[in-house]
């Protein structure tokens, strides 16, 4: 479910390498309910050894048993908690044949027709990332994402965002980036064994992150680079602080802690680390991006103390599915 954080693309928000939505506790008690990573790059080195040696050899048609392999990885080191069903473990249940199906008939009608099917090409790996995507609390509830979009109605938005972005040089993109993240979410409704009980919206606007996204784009050419860690940071707590959950009634808001001075820090030493050792030292880097991205998320209750909650409440976000519930 994406290793860092996943606001410069909306859609990046959504899954790894293109697909499974993050799902995050609700606050109670003084405070929002955070989902934790508690991976390490030891046991993550022989998946990436393998899976990318695998994936070379085998011209990339191993790819999509890899990308399920990390999901599954990122999944496992996943929980959600504290909760009032207890602490919530995560799944993922995808496998690398139908993700190979999905994506071979994707990239070919996509080819085909000169990227027209693009739009139903990443519905369809959203809507596999999301079915295959669950939190499991210790009394057997099981929540996920249900996924309802279409790629016609994507098709629209992406084609009046991307013609309007083009004709103002660029200018519309922040309006463009939110509305994607609006027609996601608002395609996404929040299941309890597999019945309907929440859905999301998204409340920022171009207007809102115009600024930091244009000022932001500045700093990083000025910069060369630089300012990217601080930049990233902003988006992401601009995507997450626009976002709300309801759940049974209830209303609760996303929120990122993260700051760009640790980005820095771990895009610096863990990118250096991962050069100077010929990409041996990727895994840890990976899982560093991961830690900073899933363990600062928080969701609390709009309006409230953070009184708890029995059920989830789910913020797309890659790599990882964080689903909360308190």
């Amino acid at each position: 479910m994406g290793p860092g954080p996943g606001a410069m693309a909306p859609m990046g928000a959504a899954a790894p390498a293109m697909g499974a939505p993050g799902m995050a506790p609700m606050g109670m008690g003084g405070g929002g309910v955070r989902p934790k990573f508690q991976g390490s790059g030891g046991e993550l080195l022989v998946t990436c050894l393998v899976g990318l040696l695998l994936t070379i050899i085998t011209i990339y048609i191993y790819l999509p048993w890899f990308v399920c392999k990390m999901a599954r990885y990122v999944a496992n080191n996943t929980t959600l908690g504290p909760t009032r069903r207890g602490e919530l473990r995560v799944e993922f249940t995808g496998t690398g044949g139908e993700l190979f199906v999905a994506g071979l008939v994707g990239m070919l009608l996509t080819t085909i027709t000169f990227g027209i099917y693009a739009p139903w090409f990443i519905c369809k790996m959203i809507k596999f990332f999301t079915e295959n995507t669950q939190a499991v609390a210790p009394d057997g509830t099981r929540y996920r994402l249900g996924f309802d979009g279409t790629g016609g109605a994507l098709f629209v938005t992406y084609l009046v965002g991307g013609i309007l972005t083009s004709l103002t040089l660029g200018i519309y993109a922040p309006w463009f980036m939110c509305k994607l993240v609006k027609w996601l979410f608002s395609n996404v409704r929040i299941l309890e064994n597999e019945q309907p009980v929440g859905s999301l919206d998204f409340e920022g606007t171009g207007g809102e992150l115009f600024v930091t996204y244009l000022v932001g784009m500045l700093l990083v050419y000025i910069t060369l680079g630089i300012y990217l860690p601080w930049f990233s940071v902003k988006m992401s707590k601009f995507f997450a602080e626009g976002t709300r959950v309801t759940y049974q009634g209830r209303m609760f808001q996303g929120q990122f802690h993260g700051t760009g001075g640790e980005l820095f820090v771990i895009m610096l030493l863990h990118g250096f680390l991962t050069v100077i050792t010929a990409y041996i030292y990727l895994p840890w880097f990976l899982v560093k991006q991961w830690e900073f991205d899933i363990n600062n998320r928080e969701y609390t209750e709009m309006g409230g103390a953070g009184a708890g909650m029995g059920g989830p409440a789910f913020q797309p976000n890659m790599p990882q599915m964080q689903m909360p519930m308190r």
